[in-house]
């Protein structure tokens, strides 16, 4: 009783603290206006969820890790509300949407980010092909989006493997724990994508694919919402690490694909080679403890 009572207080903190950016009145700092939005969730549908609380944030800066947790002891809080990462944006706001209370919020938070739920750094999901969607496919609500033609990518992780320094130093910090296995991601051009846009589910979240890469083990480079907004049109809505962008922000898909394409694979400006998407249809998940098990 009282590490949750601890974990719920250490929720709340942020929300009564201001930003030092975008108009105080588009987030519900107060406690008693956060949980007002919250009960409001059972008469909305999962994407109007996800399309409100998603947009509560947009122009929020982009900050690399903003949760601080590179070296144990994990003390950080659990939720920061004032920048982003493209990662700690989409936990925050599922874990918004699939929530009816603050103390659901905290619940989701943990169990989206942590092996078993249990915060620490050692537990915390580190990939996504190994650690992060696999985890997350077990409560409920993520569910492959299989789009056709596509491609598979994959690469053996291992923890002992010639990593670059900051990932062997991740690997040894994680232990047990550390991701170990055939890394495989099923994935879209962006191509394809531009020409089945129709295709897409809404709501969805979306990975980006990139090459293999020579000490990296991450496949998965970015993540982001994919959403209809009000007038139906469908949006990317993602914290942008993009030089001149750097915040969160809100494209409509074709035109973002396009600059993708651009952008990242243009020979005369190198950088890793962005090969498409991985789509996953967001569902509700109910209850936290009613997911598939």
């Amino acid at each position: 009783m009282i590490m949750w009572l601890l974990t719920v207080l250490e929720f709340l903190a942020p929300w009564n603290r201001a930003c030092p950016r975008q108009e105080q009145s588009l987030i519900p700092f107060e406690p008693a206006v956060l949980s007002r939005e919250l009960k409001k969730n059972a008469s909305r549908t999962l994407g109007e969820k996800v399309r409100f609380w998603s947009g509560l944030f947009l122009d929020a800066p982009y900050g690399v890790d903003p949760m601080g947790e590179e070296a144990p002891p994990d003390i950080d809080p659990n939720i920061e509300i004032c920048t982003f990462d493209c990662e700690t944006y989409v936990e925050l706001v599922l874990a918004l949407a699939f929530s009816e209370s603050r103390a659901d919020v905290a619940l989701w938070l943990d169990r989206m980010r942590y092996i078993d739920g249990k915060r620490a750094v050692q537990n915390r999901y580190y990939t996504m092909a190994l650690h992060w969607i696999p985890g997350n496919e077990k409560l409920g609500y993520l569910e492959h989006e299989t789009i056709h033609p596509y491609a598979v990518i994959s690469r053996p992780v291992f923890p002992k493997g010639r990593w670059w320094p900051v990932h062997q130093e991740r690997f040894s910090m994680l232990g047990d724990n550390a991701p170990s296995g055939n890394a495989q991601i099923r994935y879209n051009s962006l191509q394809v994508l531009i020409d089945k846009e129709k295709s897409i589910p809404t709501p969805s979240l979306a990975f980006l694919v990139g090459a293999r890469q020579t000490g990296n083990p991450f496949l998965i480079t970015h993540m982001g919402f994919i959403l209809k907004n009000e007038a139906g049109k469908t949006i990317f809505r993602h914290a942008s690490r993009t030089p001149g962008r750097q915040r969160v922000e809100e494209r409509e898909l074709p035109e973002y694909l396009r600059n993708l394409r651009r952008f990242f694979n243009n020979p005369a400006n190198p950088r890793r080679y962005v090969l498409g998407m991985s789509i996953y249809r967001l569902m509700d998940p109910g209850k936290p403890g009613e997911e598939a098990r």
